[in-house]
Parts: structure tokens; C-alpha cells; sequence
């Protein structure tokens, strides 16, 4: 909506574009176009032309090898797999927390989500240690399997089930953005109509759902198919290996040599992915346009005196896929090594000692990803500022297909960006003739690539709330844009900026699949550790790594929840899934 000022149309705020540039400059436009092309379009471009530099025919051959071809039907395998794991799982707690009078839907939302944001390595080691015979857990209750019985986690079961319980929050996120977008006069006729809880979900509600059912199975796949840590912990020890891990091996063996070699097998995980992605993106797109109403639904499903039973049916998945794995990671951290059995006089916080004061690689890594985390959140909560200020005034269409690039280094799996970088960096830099790799500053570059979006969303839902005669009258003062930001515009969307840092520190502090590549010695990050130290068979070391990085995430999750009020609805992730305006008290 335009808002015209007391001084005529030269001070339309949301005016045509030739006008906005006259008042504001081209500074803050360039400035966006300059991110979308460092973040985005110089990397992504430099691996598409490694990829092809010899030719279509240097392409087919290096994919043309029976370990490609192995590790493609791998990543198939286990993406499917997950895949419809997931989108069962999701599908079941999202009805359920938006359908049902169920209680502490918020509590079972941030549970749910808690388990997304915790690094998929972190998920494969807690479920390594739960299960087989070596389980302290399963020790301290008498349940462990006989000596020498392998791990049931280990290989292909195992990473389909850990993929797809990580991935079902995701499913159950994506339909929760469906299930508020159904209107609630139509679930509210049909239930005057005498249509019972069950008619209106599979007759009305399910149907509707269609697009984004189909969106969250497509956005499973592709986290699937370019997942790093879980094949990494459970599949690589036996063998298995997916086309992420067989460019981490590739890299690992053989190096920079075979580089090239690297940007083909990226290009083709991204094409897997990116398909799915833009697929994904455009069913959710039509989706949302078609059934967008300001009348959300609200719990119908009374649930009566089969309440207690529905509850304790959920709490019990929850305790056995999310609670569960966590408990025996600590169990497995408070032992002197992995496969002594718990007990009062085993217990020992020697492994917490030793990984976060006297081991140097742990004692770095948590250093390295301290900086790196707070160094890439702090730089784009000021890039953020100013793109999303740009873009709340740009037309709709130049808005989408902005944001689509900036969002491009975060849909592409990491192990894929990763390469990007090294091809981008392993030459000094031209005019300055300075070289960024194996130092920190590329792993860092990658944090600001791949989280940028991420930063970036909390910030323009906040921008879109504002009102626009505050900033006018400002400019009608003679304020210019420095000032305006500084004095107006962040101290209103500040909780925004503030809640899109901490989840960009939150993600890039256990990050692995970025840095897995780009690490070098002295600049290893908390996930370079803990596969390096599972990988040296010091299981309660990397269990204690895990369990403190996991008490870390819970704290910046709850920093976030007590920021909830002051953001705009919905703007955190396990908001949108328990739909906090809907809540009944039981």
C-alpha cells in the first residue's frame, strides 16, 4: 500500500523504483546485489564451469564410474527411505498438533524442533550409543544384545531410520504453514453439517493438503540426498557409502588433485536436489496463494477421555525417538570409555574435563566454532538489515526471484557448496593475490553463503509489519538512510535481527557438512572433532562433545522462545507447528 506524505508523491514511500533511488540512493540496492553475487552466483557459477571444463563427454566419464554409480543408488535409497519415514511421522504430529485438543502442543513442537536443529551427526552418534552391545544405556537395564552382535544402526536401516526421524520436523513444519493456510469457515460448515473430526480431515482437510503434502515429501528427499553427517557416522564405518560421503572420501585421499573429479559429482547431487527443491518450491508457492485466508483453523478434534491415552501415545514416541538417544549419549559421556557399564562407581565427568579443558583439538574446535558461528552472525545481522530493507520496497517479482538467489547456496546440500568454495578460493584472489584457503576465512565465507537466507527471513517479516509514516516523517525531517536504520528501523525489528543471529549461531556452531571440507589443521570445528574423535574409536569423548553442544542448542532455542512475543507470529519454526494462537488449555 502506497502511504503519500504532506509533501506531495516525491515522498510516496513505496513508490515507483526510479523514485526510491532518488530519495535513498543506490548504495543499499548495490549493496544487495553485491551479496547475491558473492554469496550465490560467483560460487555456484565457478562450480557449474569446473564441472563442464573439459567437456559434456570429461563430465559423463568421471559420473560413469561403478563408484558413482554405487553411491548415486545409495543416496537414492536412503533418501527415499527417509523420505517416506519422514512424511509419515510428520504428516501423524502435525494433525495432530493442529486438529487435536491435545496439550502442551508448544512443549511437544519445541521437542520436535529441537531434534531438527541438533546436527545430524550429533542425532547418528546418540542412536549409535543406544544401541549394540557396547550401550551403557541398555547395560544399566539389562537389555544390551550378547558381545560381538553387530550394531543394528550401523549401515543402511540404521540411516534411514536416523534420517528419518531428523527429517520429520521439517515435513511436519512445511504442512503446518498448509494447515493454518485452510479456512476455518470451511472446517466449521462442515461441522455443522454433522461431518464427524475424522470426515473433515480425510474428506476436506487432506485434500486441501495435497500440494503441500507433496512439497514436504520433495523437501525430505532432498535434505535426504544431500545429508553428510548421519552416512557419515553410520554408514562410512561398514562400508556404506552415499555421494556426499564419497566426496568427503574422495577429498580426503586424494586431495586437491581431484578437484575436478569433486565439481562433477557436486553438480550431480545438485541436480538431484535442486530439482526436488524447485518442485517443492512451486507447489508450495501456487499452494499458499490459492488457499491463503485470515480465518485460520482452530483445535475441532475434542478428544475427551481418550485424551490421556492420545497423550501419553505421543509423549511416548517423543521419549523413544528424541529423549531416549539424548539420554544415552549422556550416559555413554559419564562413563570412562564406551561400553563400560553405568553404574555409581563408573560415573565420571573426567570425558567433560578432557574435552573442554585439556584435549587441544576439542579445546580449538569449540574456540573455532565460537568465532566462526558469532563471527558470521553478528556480519549478517547487518547484511540482513539492509537487504531486507531493500527488498520490503522492491516490486513482488523482483522480491521472489531476489530471494530465490539468496536462498540458492542454502538449497544445495553443504557438501556441495563446500566445493564450491575450493574451487573458488584455492588460487590467491585476483587483484589483491591473497589466498583464503585452509585458513578460516573460508569456512567462514560459507557461513555468510549458506545462512544468509536463514538470517534473512526472521528480518523481512519483521520490516513488513512496520509503519511507513514513522520513516516518512523522518525523511520529511531531512533523516538520511544511516540514520533512519540506526534510529528507527532497528530499534523496532531488532528482536527479528537479534532471533535471525542466534539461529544462524545456533546452526553454524555444530555445522559439519560445510566444514568437513574446508577445515585444515589448527581451524577444525566442533563437527570436525567429533567425527575425528568417533572416527579414533573415543566414543565418551565425542559423546560429551555432543551432549554439550546439545545443551548449548536447548539454551539458544529457549533465548529464542523468551524473544517469541516480540516477533512476528509464527516466526519460529516450532510457533508454526504448535500454532501458539490456536492453544487451548485443556
Amino acid at each position: 500500500m502506497t502511504v503519500q506524505s504532506i509533501a506531495g508523491p516525491r515522498f510516496s514511500w513505496r513508490g515507483p523504483s526510479n523514485g526510491w533511488r532518488q530519495r535513498e540512493g543506490r548504495g543499499p540496492t548495490l549493496a544487495l546485489a553485491l551479496f547475491i553475487l558473492v554469496f550465490s552466483l560467483i560460487p555456484v557459477g565457478r562450480l557449474i564451469v569446473a564441472a563442464f571444463e573439459g567437456g559434456f563427454g570429461a563430465f559423463w566419464q568421471v559420473l560413469d564410474a561403478p563408484d558413482v554409480w554405487r553411491a548415486t543408488r545409495n543416496t537414492l535409497v536412503v533418501a527415499f527411505g527417509s523420505g517416506s519415514l519422514a512424511l509419515l511421522i510428520g504428516v501423524v504430529f502435525a494433525l495432530i498438533l493442529s486438529v487435536t485438543t491435545l496439550r502442551a502442543r508448544t512443549a511437544l513442537a519445541f521437542i520436535m524442533v529441537m531434534s531438527l536443529m541438533i546436527a545430524p551427526q550429533i542425532s547418528a552418534l546418540a542412536f549409535k550409543t543406544l544401541a549394540g552391545p557396547a550401550s551403557p544405556l541398555l547395560k544399566l537395564v539389562g537389555l544390551a544384545p550378547a558381545p560381538g552382535t553387530p550394531n543394528p544402526m550401523l549401515g543402511e536401516f540404521g540411516i534411514i531410520v536416523v534420517m528419518g526421524l531428523h527429517h520429520a520436523p521439517l515435513v511436519a513444519i512445511t504442512l503446518a504453514s498448509g494447515l493454518a493456510s485452510i479456512p476455518r469457515p470451511l472446517i466449521e460448515a462442515a461441522r455443522l453439517d454433522g461431518a464427524s473430526p475424522w470426515q473433515v480431515v480425510n474428506r476436506i482437510m487432506l485434500p486441501l493438503l495435497r500440494p503441500f503434502l507433496l512439497s514436504a515429501a520433495l523437501l525430505a528427499f532432498v535434505a535426504g540426498t544431500g545429508n553428510f553427517g548421519i552416512p557419515a557416522l553410520l554408514g562410512l564405518p561398514v562400508g556404506y557409502v552415499t555421494l556426499p560421503t564419497l566426496l568427503f572420501r574422495k577429498l580426503a585421499s586424494f586431495g586437491p588433485a581431484t578437484i575436478g573429479d569433486a565439481a562433477a559429482i557436486s553438480v550431480l547431487i545438485a541436480l538431484i536436489a535442486g530439482t526436488g527443491v524447485i518442485a517443492a518450491s512451486l507447489l508450495l508457492a501456487r499452494s499458499a496463494s490459492r488457499l491463503e485466508t485470515d480465518h485460520r483453523i482452530e483445535p475441532f478434534w475434542e478428544l475427551g477421555r481418550w485424551r490421556p491415552a492420545v497423550e501419553a501415545g505421543v509423549w511416548g514416541v517423543i521419549a523413544l525417538t528424541v529423549l531416549l538417544p539424548l539420554a544415552s549419549l549422556l550416559a555413554t559421556s559419564l562413563v570412562p570409555a564406551y561400553g563400560v557399564r553405568l553404574s555409581p562407581s563408573s560415573l565420571t565427568l573426567a570425558q567433560y574435563v578432557e574435552v573442554l579443558f585439556r584435549q587441544d583439538l576439542t579445546v580449538r574446535a569449540f574456540r573455532n566454532s565460537m568465532l566462526l558461528a558469532g563471527g558470521a552472525a553478528l556480519s549478517l545481522a547487518v547484511i540482513t538489515l539492509v537487504s531486507a530493507y531493500v527488498l520490503d520496497r522492491a516490486k513482488p517479482k523482483v522480491k521472489a526471484f531476489a530471494f530465490a538467489l539468496i536462498e540458492l547456496p542454502y538449497a544445495v546440500p553443504g557438501i556441495v557448496l563446500a566445493i564450491a568454495c575450493i574451487l573458488l578460493f584455492i588460487k590467491p584472489l585476483p587483484l589483491i593475490g591473497v589466498s583464503i584457503y585452509a585458513t578460516p576465512w573460508i569456512i567462514l565465507f560459507a557461513y555468510h553463503a549458506r545462512f544468509f537466507a536463514i538470517a534473512l527471513k526472521p528480518v523481512m517479516a519483521a520490516m513488513a509489519t512496520l509503519d511507513d509514516a514513522v520513516q516518512e516523517a523522518a525523511v520529511c525531517d531531512g533523516a538520511r538512510l544511516g540514520q533512519r536504520l540506526r534510529h528507527i528501523v532497528l530499534p523496532l525489528v531488532f528482536p527479528a535481527v537479534f532471533a535471525g543471529m542466534l539461529m544462524v549461531f545456533l546452526l553454524a556452531f555444530n555445522e559439519l557438512t560445510v566444514s568437513a571440507l574446508l577445515w585444515s589443521a589448527g581451524t577444525e570445528t566442533l563437527g570436525v572433532a567429533l567425527l575425528s574423535l568417533e572416527d579414533s574409536g573415543l566414543g565418551a569423548e565425542a559423546a560429551a562433545v555432543a551432549v554439550t553442544a546439545t545443551l548449548l542448542v536447548l539454551v539458544l532455542m529457549l533465548a529464542m522462545q523468551m524473544l517469541a512475543r516480540r516477533l512476528p507470529p509464527n516466526a519460529l519454526p516450532w510457533q508454526a507447528l504448535a500454532g501458539p494462537d490456536r492453544e487451548r488449555r485443556g
